[in-house]
């Protein structure tokens, strides 16, 4: 009789996309969903901090010219919550001369728009590679030794 194996499926990042144009969420979606990854979406910095913190993303994508506010002080909102601060943030804007800013504010990297997918894959991957790394193990158990 064999034994059926059962293979334990990690769950997909969740990654977090905080856009306000249509047109560029559904092609961040299905990037994001081609790449195997979950795609939660916002379309304002309030919207974001909620799903931010009712999902607790494995990353954010961030474009930088939100409608309610700032998307510099949306970083420095999640940078200065407890359960967000460790998230990866990856900022996007049109306007080159954010860059400073974002990276500055909290942001793991900018991506200047319109940004070439594979590009933005390989930046989601270094970063939620970087994150899994950063996670702290349990120290190795020392042996016991029995006494007979």
């Amino acid at each position: 009789m064999v034994a059926s194996m059962k293979t334990a499926v990690e769950p997909s990042k969740i990654i977090l996309i905080v856009e306000k144009q249509p047109n560029y969420t559904q092609l961040l979606v299905k990037q994001v969903m081609f790449a195997g990854f979950r795609p939660l979406l916002a379309v304002t910095g309030e919207g974001g901090l909620r799903k931010a913190l009712e999902f607790h993303p494995d990353l954010v994508l961030l474009e930088l010219d939100l409608t309610d506010m700032n998307g510099l002080e949306f970083v420095a909102l999640m940078k200065e919550h407890p359960r967000l601060q460790k998230i990866p943030i990856v900022a996007m804007s049109i306007f080159s001369y954010l860059r400073n800013a974002a990276l500055y504010c909290g942001c793991e990297d900018f991506l200047k728009k319109p940004v070439k997918m594979i590009d933005l894959m390989a930046h989601i991957r270094r970063y939620l590679r970087r994150s899994e790394a950063t996670i702290p193990t349990a120290p190795p158990t020392p042996a016991v030794r029995s006494r007979a």
